[in-house]
């Protein structure tokens, strides 16, 4: 097994050095808040079901600093007329850019 020198480098397989890095963690030290879209009938709704967003104690995509209690959702904006985009996103919707209720299906299929 290869030592390592006091002063905390060691030597690489092509001869140059290497020094070892301390992670450093960014403790995130609040909670985002939990919002429930949606009510269902027991509720005094109308939904199937809901969905619960935020809850998080650690910033994005460093799960393993804290609890991520809900899974990540994506919503989807609806218009009523074409909106600017670019050509790269506008393909993926080309054929209901002009129908609201056809997007919206889209959307949700």
């Amino acid at each position: 097994m290869k030592e390592e020198p006091e002063n905390g480098l060691s030597t690489n397989s092509t001869g140059g050095k290497s020094m070892a890095v301390e992670r450093i963690k960014e403790k995130y030290s609040s909670r985002v808040g939990e919002v429930v879209l949606g009510a269902t009938a027991e509720q005094g709704g109308t939904r199937s079901h809901t969905i619960t967003v935020g809850g998080e104690t650690t910033l994005p995509f460093l799960h393993f600093e804290g609890e991520m209690p809900n899974r990540p959702v994506i919503a989807l904006e609806i218009t009523d007329c074409v909106p600017p985009w670019n050509d790269a996103l506008k393909r993926h919707y080309a054929d209901v850019l002009d129908d609201p209720a056809a997007w919206a299906k889209k959307c949700v299929e």
